[in-house]
């Protein structure tokens, strides 16, 4: 089974150059489909890093464009070369990794494998759609410090349902989500 943890690991050992790219990053995780490089961006949102002004942004264009490829059933993701090219000095964002890795080890002690029917491949084009919906709203909310932490921790939720074919996880992104909008459209 993949944890948090490991993710985390292999996003730091992705490249050992001075900046991180997110076009290695992209083919670290390529083989392993969607999950990992769709918790990336919805772990650098929800973290304190969220709070740069056009990170969100960023982050939530680059999730519509992965969910977008599952929704219409593509096996391997694809990113333009201009997102390929973009980069994160390496050692900020490792010290950060780093910080975060006693919530990583925290989280894998609650991870398994279950529900795992919500993690097919037609449960998955569902799954598409939401994270396009939270994705959008990251790009709207953007502009607000820290707004996004909402729905870019339900995308926490929901990515890693996915890398850890934990279908209770998704479930529950989706029920937080169902009531995040029920109270906004009141």
């Amino acid at each position: 089974m993949e944890t948090l943890t490991r993710t985390v690991e292999q996003i730091q050992n992705a490249e050992r150059e001075d900046r991180i790219h997110l076009g290695k990053v992209v083919d670290t995780f390529a083989s392993r489909g969607f999950g990992p490089l769709l918790l990336i961006p919805a772990l650098i949102t929800f973290l304190p890093t969220g709070g740069i002004p056009g990170v969100p942004a960023v982050c939530g264009v680059v999730m519509i464009l992965l969910a977008g490829q599952l929704l219409v059933g593509q096996q391997k993701p694809w990113i333009p070369q201009r997102l390929s090219r973009m980069s994160v000095e390496r050692e900020k964002f490792v010290r950060l990794l780093e910080k975060s890795k006693g919530f990583t080890h925290t989280v894998d002690k609650v991870i398994k494998p279950r529900f795992q029917w919500i993690t097919g491949k037609q449960a998955s084009r569902w799954i598409a759609a939401l994270i396009m919906v939270l994705a959008g709203s990251l790009i709207v909310l953007g502009p607000i410090p820290f707004a996004a932490a909402i729905p870019s921790g339900i995308l926490v939720l929901i990515s890693l349902g996915l890398v850890a074919k934990d279908g209770l996880l998704i479930i529950s992104g989706v029920t937080l989500s169902v009531t995040a909008a029920f109270f906004l459209l009141r």
